[in-house]
């Protein structure tokens, strides 16, 4: 399978965090991957989201990447954040979205106007 790229942008708020998780939901649905593995997917989307929210700068906008490959799909989420914010490496929060997927990272990256990003990506698959 060739692989495939959706990108999405919404607005960072907590209400809009459902349709983020539901795309990931159909992507993972539509790669014909196991209903554990799509489960896992829409819990893990919905944990990045909310720790990237609770960093995010205001207004900002919530920006999700999936990449979509033979039997994988990553979900790159970012958003702009405050000045000085730590990134999610401990915690309940971190120790569940680690446990639901085969990796996860997060980093700062700069922005296209030189704003700094806080990043999650993360990957699951049946393979």
């Amino acid at each position: 399978m060739a692989r495939r790229t959706v990108d999405m942008t919404v607005e960072a708020e907590p209400a809009l965090v459902p349709v983020v998780r539901n795309v990931a939901a159909d992507l993972a649905i539509r790669l014909d991957l196991q209903l554990d593995t799509i489960a896992d997917l829409r819990l893990a989307v919905d944990e990045a989201c909310g720790l990237l929210l609770a960093r995010a700068a205001a207004p900002t906008l919530l920006r999700t990447r999936f990449v979509i490959g033979d039997g994988t799909i990553t979900a790159r989420s970012e958003v702009a954040c405050r000045d000085g914010t730590s990134l999610p490496e401990n915690g309940f929060n971190w120790h569940v979205l680690t446990a639901l997927v085969r990796s996860v990272k997060c980093f700062h990256a700069r922005g296209a106007g030189g704003e700094t990003l806080a990043v999650i990506e993360l990957t699951v698959g049946d393979r």
